[in-house]
């Protein structure tokens, strides 16, 4: 009788588990242990709604008592494996994962948690020959092509990368991860045609509409493929909507894409922002100050510059603006250290050179930040 009871308990602790109920659950399975302590399958659930509640060294030790009163129980083992990775004994989880991966052959989800904790633990060689030798039982599996595709970014194999992350997207077009890997690895790649394709199925997932930085992968594809317009109206949709205000990436993205299509009101606007969110970003002060050249006011493009140089590590383009600045003034001796300054920086650098020789202003200016002709 006491069995059957038990049994009726470990079921409405599973059922509340199951809804979420966590503290209905905790108080059927303290139920059915105490009617029957010796089923290891009560102690693997109360390992697993303490693990879910928080109580992660309560958790281990119902889930050992599981493995010590049933040996070799398959669910305890990788729980074990998941309680020890989250208090970070990773060693010790990986140890787990090994062993309910070669208890179950033939279940991917342990094969793929063994290589992925490999991965975390930097033995990338390791989970490489560890997938390789179950390509034969898991060559289909999405969790391990995705897997397999995270390694080869890892060894710069970008082509293989997207290829893997395109089977494991065949494999399993339901899991919007997956997807969201194939996206990054066309990006690298400049496939951007295809990313962008690919980034409108993504935002029909749940959750993913929410997802602002899918928006601006979305705007760079845009940008990449010449469809600048398009690009800034959907970073002026995320700079207005709510968080846009400070969403720094955002408005790095719109003042860039502002100034190169001589949006002097949004450069301005961008360049507020910036400073105002990341005064450490040398961003703000170079589009203020090519702003402040725009509309005649050099004293003020040198003095925003100056306060960036306190700032800021400022990128060679800062030092070129400065010359050009210094140079419309008639300062040549500055425009000439200036010049030197950003020669110093990058010797490659041509147009640094060219300007430091000739000290005068070329029609395109500097390189990422252009200054216009008057």
């Amino acid at each position: 009788m006491a069995q059957i009871k038990s049994a009726t308990q470990w079921e409405m602790a599973n059922e509340s588990y199951m809804a979420g109920d966590l503290e209905r659950a905790f108080k059927s399975v303290n139920n059915s242990l105490a009617l029957n302590p010796s089923v290891a399958k009560s102690h693997t659930l109360k390992g697993r709604i303490l693990f879910e509640m928080g109580r992660l060294e309560e958790s281990r030790d119902s889930l050992l008592r599981a493995e010590i009163i049933k040996p070799d129980t398959i669910e305890a083992i990788y729980f074990l494996g998941i309680v020890h990775e989250r208090l970070s004994q990773k060693e010790e989880a990986l140890e787990f994962y090994m062993q309910v991966a070669d208890l179950d052959p033939a279940e991917a989800m342990y094969a793929v948690a063994t290589a992925e904790l490999m991965i975390d633990l930097g033995r990338i060689e390791e989970a490489e020959e560890y997938l390789a030798d179950r390509s034969n039982i898991f060559g289909h599996n999405a969790g391990v092509q995705q897997t397999l595709g995270h390694l080869a970014l890892m060894n710069g194999n970008d082509e293989e990368a997207e290829s893997r992350f395109r089977t494991a997207w065949t494999l399993a077009s339901e899991e919007p991860a997956i997807l969201e890997d194939l996206i990054n690895a066309q990006m690298n790649l400049g496939r951007f045609a295809e990313a962008e394709y690919n980034i409108n199925q993504l935002l029909e997932f749940d959750g993913y509409e929410e997802r602002r930085d899918i928006y601006r992968m979305r705007s760079r594809c845009l940008l990449e493929l010449d469809r600048t317009m398009e690009a800034r109206e959907a970073l002026l949709e995320l700079t207005s909507s709510k968080g846009g205000k400070n969403d720094l990436g955002s408005w790095l993205d719109l003042g860039s894409i502002s100034y190169s299509i001589n949006d002097m009101s949004r450069l301005r606007q961008s360049a507020q922002r910036i400073i105002e969110l990341a005064p450490e970003r040398p961003e703000g002060y170079l589009y203020r100050a090519l702003w402040q050249r725009k509309h005649g006011d050099a004293d003020a493009a040198l003095a925003t510059l100056a306060k960036g140089f306190t700032k800021s590590d400022m990128p060679i383009e800062a030092y070129m603006l400065r010359g050009v600045i210094e140079h419309d003034l008639g300062m040549n001796a500055a425009a000439q250290r200036s010049y030197q300054a950003a020669a110093d920086l990058d010797p490659a650098n041509e147009q640094a050179q060219l300007l430091l020789s000739l000290l005068r202003v070329e029609s395109d200016g500097i390189a990422s930040f252009p200054v216009d002709s008057e």
